[in-house]
């Protein structure tokens, strides 16, 4: 398998890493021969060019990608700006789990803007635009108690990543989180939303989307999610909220 890597010519300045511009007399077969690449891959990947190829127009080329210990289909697609099912197809699985060191077929990677530092000023409350892109970049990473990221968190790790990554150093555990943050009666989109799972105290934290959804990373089911607030088992089991100012940052000494 040739490697593929980005911003390096390959093929004599006709193909970059993740493209390949057809030359005359180029067919689709002789692409994947000389790539390595599977011919249901590459149509998979430019469905255009099942009714023939045109010299000048450029073709996407995948990318071999190991999968690591933890790494979810859900974590791996959004790095790839792409869809579980699509990825799914590339690879003829017939589920979305994938053993740790196992090779997939993966889109070219997309280039991602450079984040945004977030000025925290006067008594603005962190945007919930931001929180939510922040938060569902990790859809689908695994849960692991004591785990901060980025592959692996259990629930209050979660909520101190999403929120250091937009400028705020909040408390680790979730009890500090209860205790020092400011309570609202009614949580709002971007509040942090508390829950007795053990029926002796809080012990479980996400982060209210709006809508009545939120986001947590989820011990039962072993994965960060989004999920309905509303359902009868999560209304009975909840505590109350929390909310996320620039006078609430603490250190975490």
């Amino acid at each position: 398998m040739k490697a593929f890597t980005l911003g390096v010519f390959l093929y004599l300045g006709f193909a970059l890493a993740g493209s390949y511009l057809v030359q005359p007399g180029d067919t689709l077969w002789r692409i994947s021969v000389k790539y390595d690449v599977d011919l249901s891959v590459l149509l998979l990947l430019n469905p255009g060019a099942a009714d023939g190829l045109r010299a000048g127009t450029t073709l996407l080329l995948p990318e071999r990608y190991r999968v690591k210990e933890g790494e979810t289909l859900w974590r791996i697609a959004w790095r790839y700006n792409t869809y579980v099912a699509t990825l799914m197809q590339l690879n003829h699985l017939e589920s979305d789990y994938v053993p740790p060191g196992v090779e997939i077929w993966v889109p070219p990677a997309p280039e991602r803007p450079q984040p945004v530092a977030v000025a925290l000023s006067g008594s603005d409350p962190p945007k919930i635009g931001a929180i939510e892109r922040v938060a569902t970049s990790y859809l689908g990473a695994a849960y692991r108690w004591g785990g901060s990221g980025p592959e692996a968190f259990d629930c209050s790790g979660y909520v101190n990543r999403v929120f250091g990554e937009l400028g705020y150093n909040l408390p680790r555990s979730t009890r500090d989180l209860w205790v020092r943050l400011q309570p609202v009666s009614v949580p709002g989109p971007g509040d942090l939303v508390f829950f007795s799972f053990g029926g002796h105290g809080v012990d479980h934290v996400g982060i209210y989307l709006g809508d009545d959804r939120f986001i947590h990373a989820n011990s039962l089911t072993g994965r960060v999610m989004i999920e309905r607030f509303d359902v009868p088992w999560y209304r009975k089991v909840y505590l109350g909220a929390r909310r996320v100012t620039p006078a609430s940052q603490t250190s975490r000494k």
